[in-house]
């Protein structure tokens, strides 16, 4: 493909001027890795999506150059699979929190956009959380500064982010902490057995302050990752609501929000067992009241990507994507006439602001009104 080609294909996205068929040529060209790579340098760049023709063509040549070639083969146009069976749907690529939507519209007429105020800056979630003591007092944790907390014979450091539990000499009991993160925030904290846990957004972990007996359990409400330390002697539990996720030593993530309507066990190292269900490496446990446990193959790149820093959707429906956004930036989600039609692949950062992600919301064809911390989704 030629400089001058592929030029014109990313000036028209960033324009918002595309064909569908221009759309699905661009889409081939970024299946090369490389081309991915310099397709987000420049719409990094260019994020304000109103470029400047003669200063978009000077920063972008230069760019193309390492990666591009006059006889570079261009991939045979594809129909993506999404859009042949939801042909009103918008598949969606989101690279490193820039964003590339190319859409498909559906027989309808193109909607009237309702007139937009600018939305009031509403950044990114940060480390904070609240710690709940055996005795029931409260200890408001952030990012800044050290502690040293200490409850009997248990001391407790808080560290850029993070609590650490030191194991107690002389355990008394069993003695549980809290830690729970407001929408809006995550937290990381390393249980006295060495086991290392990342919460994220409105989610809420109960442990012992010492394990004691012969399974090391944990209760969860909402999304954590774990680290297990190896001790084959005492299996780690964690519970779920009424799912209980069995552990030697391995690295895992459980998706289990209220608001969801399944729980997700995603297994990256080790073995975890699920009902009775064991999982190996790289496969997903989804457990829906009702319904038999259904282990699949899945990406745990895309499992752990909140961890990691950034949103990850693979056929997503517009209330999931919503719900996700929802959590972490705090924010109410409603709809004006139910969820639209659509599904959506691929990722955004979680260091945007609020008004980044809408505005790539935006140009995949979602309409909606800013209320203060209320999104109106229209239809």
């Amino acid at each position: 493909m030629e400089n001058q080609q592929i030029t014109y294909l990313i000036k028209g996205f960033l324009a918002g001027t595309l064909t569908p068929e221009e759309s699905e040529t661009l889409h081939c060209f970024l299946e090369d890795p490389a081309n991915r790579e310099t397709f987000v340098a420049i719409t990094t760049q260019l994020v304000s999506y109103e470029p400047d023709a003669a200063v978009f063509d000077e920063r972008l040549l230069p760019m193309l150059s390492d990666v591009l070639s006059v006889d570079k083969p261009v991939p045979r146009k594809r129909t993506f699979s999404l859009l042949r069976y939801w042909p009103a749907a918008a598949a969606v690529i989101l690279l490193a929190g820039v964003g590339l939507w190319l859409l498909k519209p559906g027989p309808s007429s193109t909607p009237i956009l309702a007139k937009q105020q600018p939305v009031k800056e509403i950044l990114p979630g940060v480390n904070k959380a609240i710690l709940t003591l055996s005795d029931g007092s409260t200890v408001t944790l952030d990012s800044t500064g050290s502690q040293v907390i200490r409850q009997g014979s248990t001391v407790v450091y808080r560290h850029n982010g993070q609590l650490q539990y030191q194991r107690p000499q002389s355990p008394a009991g069993t003695v549980y902490n809290t830690l729970a993160t407001p929408r809006g925030g995550q937290y990381q904290v390393v249980l006295p057995d060495g086991t290392k846990v990342w919460l994220n957004a409105a989610s809420r972990l109960k442990y012992p302050v010492a394990f004691e007996g012969s399974t090391r359990t944990v209760e969860l409400e909402g999304q954590a990752y774990f680290e297990t330390a190896k001790d084959a002697h005492h299996p780690f539990i964690v519970k779920a609501g009424n799912t209980s996720i069995q552990v030697l030593g391995t690295s895992f993530d459980v998706m289990a929000y209220t608001d969801e309507k399944q729980l997700e066990a995603t297994l990256l190292a080790g073995a975890i067992k699920v009902e009775d269900h064991v999982l190996q490496p790289g496969q997903q446990a989804v457990v829906t009241a009702g319904k038999p446990v259904n282990v699949t193959a899945v990406n745990t790149e895309a499992a752990v990507a909140w961890k990691n820093g950034y949103f990850s959707f693979t056929d997503a429906d517009l209330g999931a994507v919503m719900r996700q956004l929802s959590r972490w930036y705090d924010v109410e989600i409603t709809y004006r006439n139910g969820i639209p039609p659509g599904t959506f692949s691929g990722e955004i950062g979680r260091g945007l602001t609020l008004e980044q992600a809408l505005k790539i919301l935006e140009q995949a064809n979602v309409h909606f009104t800013v209320e203060e911390r209320r999104i109106v989704i229209l239809p």
